[in-house]
């Protein structure tokens, strides 16, 4: 990796985990103010240079599981643990916080007493107070001035956790659109909230991705969303990756992707979703191995994350890894077998592999649980290459209908009329994919490689290629 896109921090070398702190309250809806407080201190944490810090999606796996030290320890790569409980009665806050090795044996601990007049100001002089303990013990410092508040909105605050969640499944439209309307609750209470832009335009490039909504109503949203968000606040690493991903996938500017993702980097080098996206931008410029380590890096800081595994996939198979990526696809399922993702993409790689009847076992799993133009061109590729030519074409028929209702792109039907030899029509609806900055055409050249070899391979499908090169 060349100096100027080196990651800041990257040499780090001592690694903690933040458990969810335990509310003691008994009320439940102070769970958000727990589970609040908690992420502020990895926020405090992961701005650290030389921390590396296991992110909020996989830490809060353990929430309410009574999981051996040593096990959460190896599962999120971390050398220390931060754990503590919250209780609040009436305006009386008590935070209870503890570092400790994964053999059990106490490095500090420490008892806060306040009133809760301030949600916020509280969070942040437990966060503050917790980051010198850390930086004291681990790094032999003192801290520095580490804390970047969002929102001073309570409210807020809570609806962007609730979008958090959602976008973090990773799954349906329908959990999208509840990731939307949160980002969108959070925006009504705080309009200054730009992270919540940045969310929001993460979901809209991620709808327009996969066919859940058609370009010309996500686009235009995703790119206001954008600016909205670096209009705001330009010290977001968040909105940087926003830009990043639609200089990538839609506007095909990968020069200006790299400066997006460099200044991303410099904001926030601990940030999990960051790594997985770059990783993916290095694998289709040509550098498969920086590439890898990026995704093993991302796997680092967020073992549990759906995004950042699915795209580890997407990495592997770019840099012709299918095995990786194949075993990439069996972890996804291990971790959500709901997730329509892990199928798709094991199925994918046995494509590849040849392995014909697994990869119908695992892209009939995929179909049955998200029936897209995604997953109906998968199948109809394995049955294409599989020699089953009038399946293939009953699956045209079943995109040529739902492209009636919904997304069906260009690639998804080019791609089965090229598994088939129909090499007409797929240089058509080719041409036109490319003419639409499609998202599979940034992949074109791979998919020629894998699929489109052999008795299937024809000149133009390498001219296309060509014009689509990074």
């Amino acid at each position: 990796m060349s100096e100027e896109n080196q990651p800041h921090g990257r040499a780090a070398q001592i690694s903690i985990a933040v458990l969810p702190f335990t509310n003691l309250s008994n009320d439940p809806e102070e769970e958000y103010f727990s589970d609040g407080v908690t992420e502020e201190i990895i926020n405090v944490l992961s701005r650290v240079p030389g921390l590396q810090v296991a992110g909020r999606t996989s830490s809060f796996v353990f929430k309410n599981q009574n999981t051996d030290l040593q096990a959460i320890s190896t599962q999120l790569h971390a050398d220390h643990i931060l754990e503590g409980s919250l209780a609040t009665s009436g305006e009386q806050l008590v935070i209870t916080a503890r570092l400790v090795r994964p053999d059990g044996s106490e490095i500090w601990s420490e008892r806060y007493d306040r009133d809760l007049e301030d949600i916020f100001d509280v969070q942040e002089e437990i966060a503050q107070a917790i980051l010198g303990a850390v930086k004291i013990e681990l790094l032999g410092e003192e801290p520095a001035a580490a804390f970047k508040r969002y929102t001073s909105n309570k409210e807020a605050y809570q609806h962007y956790l609730r979008a958090r969640f959602y976008h973090n499944k990773f799954g349906s439209s329908e959990e999208y659109h509840k990731a939307i309307g949160y980002f969108q609750a959070a925006l009504a209470s705080d309009p200054s909230y730009a992270i919540a832009y940045s969310g929001i335009a993460s979901c809209y490039l991620n709808m327009w991705f996969y066919r859940h909504i058609p370009a010309a109503k996500a686009l235009p949203l995703m790119e206001a969303a954008t600016r909205q968000a670096l209009a705001l606040d330009a010290s977001i690493a968040e909105s940087y990756l926003a830009l990043a991903r639609m200089q990538m996938l839609y506007e095909w500017d990968f020069k200006s992707a790299a400066a997006s993702f460099r200044t991303a980097l410099e904001l926030n080098w601990n940030t999990a979703d960051l790594h997985g996206q770059y990783a993916l931008f290095l694998a289709l410029t040509d550098r498969p191995g920086e590439a890898q380590q990026e995704a093993a890096l991302s796997l680092t800081l967020e073992p549990f994350s759906l995004i950042n595994n699915f795209y580890a996939a997407y990495v592997y198979w770019v840099s012709a890894r299918f095995d990786l990526a194949v075993a990439q696809g069996r972890k996804l399922v291990s971790l959500d077998p709901a997730f329509w993702g892990g199928y798709l993409i094991t199925g994918l790689n046995l494509i590849t592999l040849k392995d014909y009847p697994a990869a119908q076992e695992a892209l009939e799993t995929a179909l049955e649980m998200n029936y897209n133009g995604i997953t109906l061109s998968a199948c109809g590729v394995l049955f294409g290459l599989s020699g089953e030519t009038e399946s293939a074409r009953d699956i045209l028929t079943q995109m040529d209908s739902l492209a009636r209702t919904s997304v069906v792109s260009n690639y998804d039907m080019g791609i089965v009329n090229g598994s088939i030899g129909e090499t007409e029509a797929a240089v058509a609806y080719f041409e036109s994919a490319i003419a639409n900055h499609e998202p599979p055409m940034l992949f074109f050249r791979y998919i020629v490689r894998d699929w489109l070899s052999g008795a299937l391979n024809d000149e133009r499908y390498q001219a296309l290629a060509g014009r689509i090169a990074q």
